[in-house]
Formats: structure tokens, sequence, C-alpha cells
């Protein structure tokens, strides 16, 4: 490999004359893991700069000194960065075929209280990673060492909603949604929505609000078990100012209380009902300041702890044998409860490892949602349609990815095309539901259903 030499002359003088600002205020968060440093990021002219060590490190990199040169030789498994202070120039070279390529910085690494700064974005995309910024959150997104490989020729198309913001029944291309969040679908096949508070249907090429009492009653989460439906409610509050929430079936006379409690000492992240009717939460008890895998005694109104479960498992799903997948979001690792030997076991991915990597060895990043269909897991991974195959041992034995490319953009546009090709703006509202291999996923940044389909 033939070494690049780069030539400090009077670009250091030039330092001096950026403009400098501490902030405390902004983040850095690599792969879903926050980072953190004892120096703290710096914007410059507009720019954010990291500590060289702290960030290399951070993604994963070997990090070279040389003092002669200022330079700093930052190394993983596939690409050498090299950077110097001064200089607006990086040198990439690819390890598999040596490849060379020069690119530019517009704000170069430079020196900030004895440490070595480097620009954030233009080091992160050397590395061919993702990066976005949450002006909301004064955040900085990174997502690195992604491999995903698409499954047969998966198109995404829009199913309902024309984008417009507002409660509006008609056929299905000129219905429109307020804020569509979760969704099911029922025995007949009817798609069921929760829409800002409502439950639409969307059956017959058509839209319909169901209105239902008590009005103070609003859907926060849907899920069906043959055509009944069951709603996880948002908090609401009595005459006294006491917060409540519970899970309540939609009947003819009104919202059915199934389990209604006092919405200050828990808190309800997923539900599923199984084939045989038995519905299962993911419960965290604030009083204890524990979450379990429960199921829900509907003759007491009560619910049961199965097992303890780590804080970050926030999504599950019910297979076709009354087993269940869970889903942590915080860690990114798949986990799968066995109800008649009652053993939890990791099925997929790994804990505090994420990633999106598809193949034998899956890796994953956020898994918000879980469906589970025909011996595939399908999972709502930050903003990515992935699947896993499951054998008849509860082995996961392939993940592959349906729709969807990674973004650290919070508000990308979204094209209907290739799934492939397709970029879902990220949301903790969205939901999906699967029919057959056909999957239906909320959009609730744009405000319509997407059809996701081979």
């Amino acid at each position: 490999m033939k070494k690049i030499i780069f030539v400090i002359a009077t670009l250091l003088l030039l330092i001096t004359s950026a403009t400098v600002n501490a902030s405390e205020e902004i983040k850095v968060v690599i792969n879903n893991k926050e980072l953190y440093t004892e120096d703290k990021p710096v914007i410059v002219d507009g720019r954010t700069m990291l500590p060289l060590r702290a960030i290399g490190e951070a993604m994963g990199c070997e990090v070279i000194w040389v003092s002669g040169t200022q330079t700093a030789n930052l190394k993983n498994e596939s690409t050498i960065v090299s950077m110097q202070i001064g200089n607006k120039n990086i040198s990439r070279v690819k390890r598999t075929n040596m490849e060379q390529k020069l690119l530019q910085t517009d704000v170069a690494p430079m020196l900030i209280n004895d440490r070595t700064y480097i620009p954030v974005r233009a080091f992160a995309e050397a590395l061919d990673a993702v990066v976005g910024w949450d002006n909301n959150t004064k955040t900085v997104m990174i997502v690195y060492d992604t491999t995903l490989k698409y499954a047969g020729k998966y198109e995404v198309e829009t199913y309902a909603g024309t984008g417009e913001r507002k409660k509006h029944d008609s056929g299905l291309s000129t219905m429109a949604f307020v804020d569509p969040e979760s969704i099911t679908v029922n025995a007949d096949g009817d798609i069921i929505v929760a829409d800002s508070g409502m439950i639409r249907t969307l059956a017959n090429g058509k839209s319909e609000t169901i209105e239902f009492e008590p009005v103070y009653i609003t859907a926060n989460m849907v899920r069906c078990h043959k055509n009944e439906i069951y709603v996880l409610t948002n908090e609401f509050q009595n005459s006294d100012g006491v917060k409540y929430y519970g899970i309540v079936k939609l009947t003819d006379a009104g919202a059915e209380g199934v389990f209604i409690t006092e919405a200050t000492y828990s808190s309800i992240a997923d539900f599923d009902i199984s084939k045989d009717g038995k519905l299962y939460v993911i419960y965290n008890n604030a009083g204890v300041g524990k979450t379990y895998l429960g199921q829900l005694d509907l003759s007491a109104s009560d619910i049961n702890y199965i097992t303890e479960l780590d804080s970050g498992i926030k999504a599950l799903a019910v297979e076709d044998n009354g087993n269940i997948f869970l889903g942590n979001t915080v860690k990114g690792s798949l986990y799968f409860y066995n109800i008649s030997t009652g053993k939890l076991k990791l099925l997929a991915g790994a804990d505090e490892k994420t990633k999106f990597v598809d193949g034998p060895n899956a890796m994953f990043f956020e898994p918000r949602r879980l469906e589970y269909s025909n011996g595939y897991l399908y999972v709502l991974d930050y903003n990515v349609v992935r699947r896993v195959a499951v054998d008849s041992a509860y082995q996961a034995v392939n993940a592959e990815t349906l729709a969807g490319k990674v973004t650290a953009d919070q508000h990308p546009e979204t094209i209907n095309g290739k799934g492939s090709d397709v970029t879902f703006a990220p949301s903790y509202l969205m939901d999906m539901v699967v029919v057959e291999d056909d999957v239906y996923l909320t959009d609730p940044k744009n405000a319509v259903i997407r059809y996701i389909h081979n």
C-alpha cells in the first residue's frame, strides 16, 4: 500500500480562525448506544467534532497515532482511514482490494485543549456508516457495520390514506388518517387501525370509524382474537384526577373493561393473544421496578406473572402453539419463551451488540414490533422490516430483509417501489401485521398504511 504523506504548512495557523463552541447538549449515539466521553463534543463552523480516540474506538477501530506527521490511522476489519491535523483531505483504503480514495471534509482535524478532535460525520461516512442529525434532541446518530440481504422481489406501495391528516372515511385511496399507529387483522381479513386514539376499520375497499362508549377511552394499541377487538387504552382520569389505563374489549354496547388499573403503578408495553384466547402482556410493575411476562386472567381481571424479563424487552408475539417471542429494543436481541417448559432462551442477535446483519448469525438493532406467521418471525427493526426463519425446534435458521433502508434521518422522504430502495420514516408508533407473507405497516409520520408484498 502506498503511503500518503500530508504536508503541514500554514494550515495549522488557520485553525485559530475557526469558530469553536463547546456544547454539553450534543449527544452522539453509535449503533443505538450513547457515547460518553470525558471531553465533550464541540461545534466548529457548524460541524460536530469529537476526540479522535473516543469516536474511533467506539466504532470498532484500532487507533494508531503518528506523532511525526500528526496523523491518525484508524483501522477496522474492512477499512483504513487516515486523518491529519490541519488537513481537509481524508485517505480511505479498502483492505479487501487495497483500493484507495481521497475524501474531503470542510473542517479539518484539530487540536483543542491538547486533544485531537476530528469531524464526526466525515470520519463515520468514510467507514460507510449512516449518519443523521436530530435537531430536536441535538443528537448525532451513527449506524455502522450493516449487512442486509433482501429477500425475493418485495415491493412497497401505499395501501390506504392520502397523507392528509384528518379523519375522513371513503375508499382506501381517498380516505385519510390522523395518525395511524397500531394495526391488526381479524378473522374476516378486515384490517383494524388505532388512529390517534380512534379505531378505524379497512374492509371491502373502504374505511369506517368505529364509535364506542365511553368517549374518554382512546386506543393506544389494538389486537384481535378471531373477530373480537381488544384495545390497550391511553391513560384517562376520573373526577378525582386519578389516572387509569387498561385493556378493553369492544362490543356492541361499547368498551367492556377487561383489565383496568391505576397508571401510576404500572404500564403495558405490548400485548398479544394466542389462538386459544389467552392474552399475554409485557407488564412493567413500577412499584417494584421490574418487568414481567404476564397472562391476563380474564375472569379475575388480574395479571398472573409468568417470568421476570429484562426491562429492555418491549415487544412480543405469540406463535401457533402458544409459545412467545420477545424483542429487547434496548439490547438488540430476540428471545423465545417456551410455555410448556417455562424456559426463556436467546433466539437471535446478542445483548448489547446492536447491528443490522442478515444471515444465519443475524444481529438486530432495535426490534420494536414482532409478528409470527407460517414459520417466520417478522421483526420491525427500527425502520426496517425483517424476518427470521424459525425451525420446528424453535431455533433461528436465517434472517433476511423484506423492505427498508437503514437511515439515521428522522424524517426521510419515503418513495414507494422496490423494498430494497424504500426508506421508511422511523417512529416508535409504527406497527405491522402479517397476512400470509405480506406485511401491512403503519407510517405515522406520513399518515398512511404501507403494503409490502412479493
